[in-house]
Formats: structure tokens, C-alpha cells, sequence
């Protein structure tokens, strides 16, 4: 799950060297579609919830600007632009899943945040 996510939100910024996601979803099997189904539903439904919280949002074309390699593949990979100009990332992602208790079928973005900060 974590790399269609990666892949989801790479594809998410329309990069002109990146396959676009109807492209990446097609490559998968049936299995992989679902998951990506089930990922991009979650990120609409956080994204939906973060704006109706009154969050400030940030604007995605930040992101293209970032010239070091290895800081624009880790900021390209953990926030998805969004349709509208503005972007989520893996802090909204978190902040929907404990306030709502909203997940990912099978898959929780909390346990790997807490064992990434020590805590788990």
C-alpha cells in the first residue's frame, strides 16, 4: 500500500516525465486497481474533511519549485496535489485518520507514524 500511495502521489503533481494515474492504474492487476481504488478514496475523503475543518490550505505548485533531489522526491512522494491547486500530505493524511477514525481498508497510517517517531 505504501508504494501506490508513493506512486499516487508522485503521479498527483501532471509531471510531464511521470505517467499520468489513469496510466499507472491500468498497469496493475486486479488486486493492485482495488488497492489503489481504496487509496485514492481515502486521500478524496481526507482531503474533503481538511477542508471542511477550516484548514489553511497549502498550494501544490510550492512543491515543483523544490530544486534538491532528494528533498523533491521525499515532499513529491508524501503530499498529493489536488484538483483545485491545493495539496494534502501525510500530516493531513494522520490528522484525519485519528480524528475521524477513518482508514484505509486494512491499512492505518497511525502504527507506521508511531513507530517512525519511537513510540510504537
Amino acid at each position: 500500500m505504501t508504494a501506490l500511495e508513493c506512486v499516487q502521489n508522485l503521479v498527483s503533481h501532471g509531471l510531464p516525465d511521470v505517467a499520468s494515474a489513469r496510466d499507472a492504474e491500468a498497469a496493475l492487476g486486479p488486486r493492485g486497481a482495488a488497492c489503489w481504488r481504496a487509496l485514492a478514496d481515502f486521500w478524496t475523503a481526507a482531503a474533503a474533511w481538511n477542508a471542511d475543518s477550516g484548514r489553511e490550505p497549502k498550494a501544490a505548485a510550492e512543491l515543483l519549485t523544490v530544486e534538491n533531489p532528494q528533498l523533491r522526491l521525499l515532499l513529491w512522494t508524501s503530499n498529493r496535489s489536488l484538483p483545485d491547486g491545493r495539496r494534502i500530505g501525510l500530516a493531513d493524511i494522520l490528522r484525519f485518520e485519528q480524528t475521524t477514525g477513518s482508514a484505509v481498508p486494512g491499512f492505518s497510517h497511525l502504527p507506521i507514524a508511531r513507530q517512525t517517531a519511537g513510540q510504537g
